[in-house]
């Protein structure tokens, strides 16, 4: 492992909280999962829309279920890609944050293929306007990011710890 060959101490942290995310990220899922079951088989994308337009705080509470799933979901795997690159020396402690860029980066050294970087790209894009514009985010968009985080995290997962376990080489 890069890191740890350079700063053994550093690596050891960081190690620690890939795998404390990792241990954490199948309780989460297994949450969103519950919460989308809530809307009917196959999260029905009606249901969902009638209860984020709904006055009863009830309908309101299964809605944020499902938008606190699907941020706190990405967020994991945000801070998985960060810790990661971190490990392999492809992204420095201190460097600014961007999921986004990490994503892409993480594409183009082959950890993940474009159509999984794509489908997290555009939950990041609801997740952000969940968070910092909350009134203009529509109730589709919601739906479509957490319909998307939950197919594509078990990928992104199985991808992140066979590149983990392999010890960082670019498969590119």
């Amino acid at each position: 492992m890069p890191l740890e060959a350079s700063d053994p101490q550093r690596a050891a942290v960081v190690k620690r909280k890939v795998l404390e995310r990792l241990t954490d990220v199948a309780r989460h899922y297994r949450a969103l999962d519950a919460a989308m079951a809530v809307f009917g088989e196959g999260f029905v994308r009606d249901h969902f829309a009638l209860a984020a337009a709904s006055e009863h705080p009830m309908e309101l509470n299964r809605v944020k279920a499902i938008e606190r799933g699907v941020d706190q979901l990405f967020n994991y795997v945000a801070e998985l890609g960060a810790l990661g690159l971190e490990l392999a020396q492809l992204r420095a402690p201190g460097d600014e944050s961007s999921a986004r860029g990490d994503l892409r980066t993480l594409r183009e050294i082959g950890v993940i293929d474009e159509q999984l970087r794509d489908q997290l790209t555009r939950v990041a894009s609801v997740r952000n306007r969940m968070v910092h514009d909350y009134v203009r985010v529509a109730a589709m968009d919601v739906h479509e990011a957490a319909r998307l985080i939950h197919a594509a995290l078990p990928r992104f997962v199985t991808a992140y710890q066979r590149w983990l376990r392999a010890g960082f080489p670019p498969t590119r």
